[in-house]
């Protein structure tokens, strides 16, 4: 059953419960406000005819023509006759009938009357079997006698009313539900038609042309947004789809050109028998390649489960300033040969909290690129300071700088500044995987931090990396 069937059938169904609710309730109100109308005049006429009662003596009582069609005690007369189409009698204390209208002879009297001194409504039937609310009340005539009043009118006109009314809401409900179910059905389908609309455009698409978007002209409303959400999610997809093109193609590369030199150093050595020195030199070359591409490949896997989230954090208190203070001696030696002045600036003692090895692992990456592309000469100075609970290390280099239009990119994975995007590793020992700015971009996110980069050409580049000193809440960045 697709959605718009389902909502008209929803639709419909409400529909019906809310007919039939408003058709009881107006059946209901109009029946009970025609009883009550009805009930009021009844009140009405007994009110004014046990006023109009008055007791006669013997001599007091003279014969009336106007009378002549009452059965009437002649020790009892009226003084108000009620309207036309008004029944009524008088009945004494016993529940005798004293003087009547001439039609309630057939319609039996209620024995609670006789012992009750409430009024109250019934529903009878005349002998002709006309409907009648019958109203009695007991008075009482001080000094004079006691009896009941009945007054009864025909409810047959309310009957007629009721059954016309259930005639107009048995046809205009289905009328009403079948209309109603075709707008219904009409407007689900207008609602629900972009949603059709950007089910086929998506049919289309796929993994090799994730450039197309539905690019559909809807307004700004759910579906609308929905819309371009999708073509949002596609732009994404597509950014991802090529990273993810040119990290295979990188990474087939950057594994092609050691194994090449690698096979190309074995053929020459085996091409002829050659003095031990030189067998030496070529297995040296060998292991050095070897060193290159076991670098590279626990670095593509650092990343792969980096990016299946299978590298948690193991977060424990220390010190970061002696953490950094161990990094700068392990690499001052390689500095010092390189006459590049390395040195830190920090307090003696920052405590946080994080992972230790992953933060070791960071900072050896910063620091080894900055002294890697720093002349003779250069220096690379850490400094540390922290700000509103983040600690704040700055790696700086007086080294070559780096072009604006790269920054954006340095840290993709195996992206160079250089623009072939790649060195062979033996031509020039500043070759690198390309991963390591990678890797510490992830270690920063990791810890709930950001790292930026500042550079000027020919006057040397700055990673600030931000941390957190406490881990933050989850899913939210520190800074």
């Amino acid at each position: 059953m697709n959605i718009r069937l389902r909502l008209t059938l929803w639709y419909t169904i409400i529909l019906v419960l809310i007919l039939v609710v408003f058709g009881a309730a107006v059946y209901i109100g109009l029946s009970r406000s025609l009883i009550a109308t009805l009930d009021n005049h009844l009140q009405r006429e007994a009110g004014q005819l046990i006023g109009g009662i008055n007791f006669e003596t013997e001599d007091e009582h003279e014969d009336d023509e106007e009378d002549e069609q009452e059965h009437r005690n002649p020790q009892l007369s009226l003084r108000y006759r009620p309207e036309e189409g008004v029944l009524w009698r008088v009945l004494d204390d016993r529940g005798r009938p004293l003087i009547d209208s001439g039609y309630l002879d057939g319609v039996a009297i209620n024995p609670n009357l006789i012992t009750s001194d409430y009024a109250r409504f019934e529903y009878t039937t005349l002998t002709s079997g006309i409907p009648l609310r019958l109203y009695s009340v007991p008075f009482v005539i001080e000094g004079r006698g006691a009896g009941i009043v009945q007054v009864g009118e025909s409810y047959a006109h309310i009957q007629e009313v009721e059954l016309r009314l259930i005639w107009l809401l048995g046809l205009g409900v289905p009328f009403t539900l079948l209309a109603s179910s075709a707008g219904g059905w009409f407007l689900a389908g207008r609602a629900l038609n972009p949603i059709d609309r950007i089910t086929r455009a998506a049919q289309q698409i796929s993994a090799d042309d994730l450039h197309q978007r539905l690019d559909l002209k809807l307004p700004n409303d759910e579906v609308g947004r929905l819309a371009v959400t999708f073509d949002q999610m596609l732009a994404r997809l597509e950014d991802a789809f090529e990273r993810q093109k040119r990290f295979i193609a990188d990474a087939s590369h950057e594994l092609r050109t050691p194994l090449t030199i690698l096979k190309g150093d074995v053929e020459v050595a085996l091409h002829r028998p050659r003095a031990a020195a030189e067998y030496r030199e070529t297995l040296e070359m060998v292991n050095q390649t070897a060193d290159r591409l076991t670098s590279l490949v626990e670095e593509l896997f650092l990343l792969a489960r980096a990016d299946n989230q299978q590298y948690p954090l193991q977060l424990e208190s220390f010190d970061l300033s002696e953490l950094l203070k161990q990094q700068v001696a392990a690499l001052s030696p390689r500095a010092a040969s390189h006459n590049i002045s390395l040195s830190l600036n920090a307090p003696d003692t920052l405590l946080m909290v994080a992972d230790p090895a992953k933060l070791t692992r960071l900072f050896l990456n910063l620091l080894d690129n900055a002294l890697k592309y720093s002349n003779p000469g250069d220096t690379v100075s850490v400094t540390v300071v922290t700000h509103n609970g983040q600690a704040r290390i700055a790696i700086t280099d007086t080294g070559p700088g780096i072009a604006p239009e790269h920054l954006p990119h340095l840290f993709e994975r195996f992206y160079r500044v250089d623009k072939a995007r790649s060195r062979q590793a033996a031509a020039n020992d500043k070759g690198g995987t390309g991963l390591g700015l990678a890797i510490a971009d992830w270690l920063v996110k990791a810890h709930g931090g950001c790292i930026e980069v500042a550079s000027q050409v020919g006057q040397g580049s700055t990673f600030t990396v931000w941390l957190p000193l406490k881990p933050p809440a989850a899913g939210k960045n520190s800074r």
